[in-house]
Formats: C-alpha cells, sequence, structure tokens
C-alpha cells in the first residue's frame, strides 16, 4: 500500500466497502513496513512496538478524529504518529525522574537510619533516671518523713530544685541530696515518683508535639528534595501545577517545623511538676516554693558573674 491508498481509506469506510477495523490493520502494515517515513528509525524496537500497540488500541478513533477539510488522511496519519512517540518519550521521562527520585529517597532513608543507630553510643548516653516504678514507701511513714525535713531545714533549695526537675533527676543526684539533708533514699524515691506522675499527660502531650514537629520536618525536606531534583530540563515533563504544589506543601511543612521548633524553645510543655504540687509534698505554701527557686535562680547568676570574672582576670 503507498500514501495514495492510504488517503482513500476514509472515502472507502464512508462508502461501506472496508470496515473500520480492516482500515486499522491497513494502516498498522503500511505504518510497520514504512516506519522510516516516520521518521520512527531513529528508536529501538521495543519503543516501534509500544508506538503500534498504541496505535491499534486508538485506531478507531483515529479515523473519526479525521476532517478530509483540513488535509489529506496521510499527512493528518503521520502528524498523529509524531505525536504518539512525543507521548511516550514523555512518559519514560516521567518514568525516570520518579525512578530517580525514589532511588535518591532509598539513600537518604538509609542514611538518616545509619546516622540514628550511630548517634546511640554508650560512652554519651546520660545517666540512668529514676526507675517508673520504685519501692512503695507506707503513706503515713512518708508523711512522718516529709514533717521531720520541714523541721530540721531551713534552706530548702536544693530539695525544692530537686523536686521540680523530677523528670530528669538521676540516681546519682538523688544519693547526694538524700546526704546533703540526711534524708532516706526511699522516701525521696517515693517523692521524685509523685512528682514524675503529676506530670504524665504533659509529657504524653509533649511527645504527639515532637511527633508533630518531625513529621514536619520529614516533609520539608522530602518536598524541597523533590524540588532541587526538578531544577533541570527533564522538570518539562512535569506539570506547572505539580512543581506549584510540591512548594507549596515544602512551605507548608517548612513553616511547621519552625513554629514548633520556636514554641519548644520557648518551653512549650516544659515538663515539670507545678508549684502547688511540691508545695502540697512539703507541707509549705506557694508563695515560698517560688521563693526558693528565685534564690536558687539568684544564686546561679552570681556564681556565673563571679566565674566570668575570674575567667576575664585570668586572661589579663
Amino acid at each position: 500500500m503507498k500514501s495514495y491508498d492510504l488517503n482513500l481509506l476514509p472515502q472507502k469506510i464512508n462508502e461501506g466497502s472496508i470496515t473500520t477495523k480492516q482500515a486499522v490493520d491497513c494502516i498498522s502494515s503500511f505504518v510497520i513496513q514504512n516506519y522510516r517515513v516516520f521518521g520512527l528509525q531513529k528508536y529501538d524496537e521495543d519503543f516501534r512496538s509500544d508506538i503500534l500497540v498504541s496505535l491499534l488500541e486508538r485506531g478507531e478513533h483515529l479515523i473519526h478524529l479525521y476532517n478530509p477539510e483540513y488535509g489529506d488522511f496521510f499527512s493528518f496519519l503521520y502528524c498523529y504518529i509524531q505525536s504518539l512517540a512525543n507521548s511516550q518519550i514523555k512518559s519514560f521521562a516521567k518514568r525516570a525522574i520518579q525512578e530517580k527520585i525514589n532511588f535518591e529517597e532509598g539513600i537518604k532513608t538509609l542514611e538518616e537510619t545509619n546516622s540514628l543507630y550511630q548517634r546511640y553510643n554508650s560512652q554519651y548516653l546520660e545517666e540512668t533516671k529514676v526507675p517508673y516504678a520504685p519501692k512503695k514507701v507506707p503513706a503515713e511513714e512518708l508523711s512522718q518523713a516529709l514533717q521531720q525535713i520541714a523541721k530540721s531545714t531551713s534552706d530548702k533549695k536544693m530539695l525544692v530544685l530537686a523536686l521540680k526537675s523530677s523528670f530528669y533527676i538521676t540516681d546519682y543526684q538523688i544519693s547526694r541530696i538524700c546526704k546533703m539533708y540526711r534524708f532516706n533514699p526511699e522516701h525521696f524515691y517515693a517523692l521524685v515518683q509523685y512528682c514524675k506522675d503529676s506530670i504524665n499527660r504533659k509529657a504524653q502531650r509533649r511527645e504527639m508535639f515532637q511527633q508533630r514537629r518531625n513529621f514536619a520536618y520529614y516533609h520539608h525536606k522530602r518536598y524541597k528534595k523533590l524540588i532541587d531534583n526538578l531544577q533541570f530540563d527533564d522538570k518539562k515533563a512535569y506539570k506547572k501545577e505539580t512543581l506549584n504544589r510540591f512548594v507549596q506543601m515544602e512551605q507548608k511543612h517548612k513553616h511547621n517545623w519552625q513554629l514548633l521548633n520556636q514554641s519548644f524553645q520557648n518551653g512549650l510543655l516544659t515538663l515539670r511538676p507545678t508549684n502547688k504540687t511540691i508545695a502540697k509534698l512539703l507541707g509549705i505554701c506557694e508563695r515560698q516554693v517560688t521563693y526558693y527557686l528565685n534564690c536558687a535562680k539568684k544564686d546561679a547568676e552570681r556564681k556565673e558573674a563571679e566565674n566570668s570574672k575570674i575567667c576575664k582576670n585570668k586572661e589579663l
């Protein structure tokens, strides 16, 4: 079949001399035998096979699209084959970009996992904290011990600070405080555990906010990586709307991550028992607890100023 005979196919279909399926078979045979005419010689056999499959799937639709007022059927078919080839190239480009992104995401995930595991080194781990369920002390015995320490100690700064930081205090620090106040360690463990139990709900909320922050950071980095991978010519394979959506999502997660980080820096859900809880334990009023905390803060500032002055004198 020649191009002249190919131009007669729409007319023969209208006359009813051939069916649409027969016309599609003729077109497919012509394309296979004359693929160089359509510029398909620069592609491999698999690519030409994909073009032929697409042509067979859409052949009937192709014939219905043809309008003789705009030109002959061969010119229409040539443009259609070129359109199929361009669509196939774009599909390959999208697939290649997606495979590259998946590969780089896999490498990044592996690096983050390795970094996470390598971070846990026994010599950098903090000391063991107070056990969650220490030995229980009878309420009467604990009440008597609290009355004794309240009467025998005029300066309770260290004791108030220890209870205030009950979530972070270590066994070594508890031992030193017990020696300082001559306090039974079992009684003090009970005090610390009571303070820790009072902030369980706050600890759960803080963990939830941390997970939200980590989620925002992960997706901020993920969309940033996707955008960076599209900063080359292949990004034409993506629609402009897709790129804009990536940018919007990256900015959204970045904003949430920075907002939560700022909230944590400003003391969001700090894991400390209230002054009321400590006052109730020690049998004193909340104002006294605030007074001891302010005194401890002033002592720390004064000591820091003295150390700074000593360091300057050494430099001179």
